[in-house]
């Protein structure tokens, strides 16, 4: 979501309309809203029905704590990060959809591991079609 972030203007300049979509609760979910630094809106799917629709699981105990991302979480540790308080279920994984205006899905990507995003050069890819 960070490397997004920093192509905000990029893709207001594009009119593009970014939703961020959380399960968590409302108190972690503004936590979470105040973090992201932009007006993008934050939606809750409390039920997970979206993040079922687009196929986001529940990560095994590989793809929580596998190598990729024990090395992930040291260099964000060595770099300054500290990790937030975790959401109601840490396991669960998501992705990027991205939806044209008419309503056709032209980047569906479900995500393996916490830290497994599509490249944000692939995002603005679609988006510039």
């Amino acid at each position: 979501m960070s490397q997004l972030r920093q192509h905000h203007q990029a893709l207001d300049a594009l009119n593009v309309d970014v939703k961020v979509i959380t399960f968590d609760g409302p108190g972690l979910a503004n936590s979470y809203a105040k973090s992201l630094l932009s007006d993008w809106q934050l939606l809750v799917d409390a039920d997970r029905s979206v993040y079922r629709r687009y196929g986001f699981e529940r990560g095994n105990w590989s793809a929580i704590y596998g190598f990729t991302s024990v090395v992930r979480y040291l260099k964000l540790f060595i770099s300054g990060h500290r990790p937030g308080k975790p959401g109601k279920d840490w396991r669960q994984l998501g992705g990027d959809v991205l939806v044209d205006p008419e309503g056709v899905v032209r980047l569906h990507y479900v995500s393996k591991t916490p830290h497994d995003r599509p490249t944000v050069e692939s995002i603005m890819t679609r988006i510039e079609l």
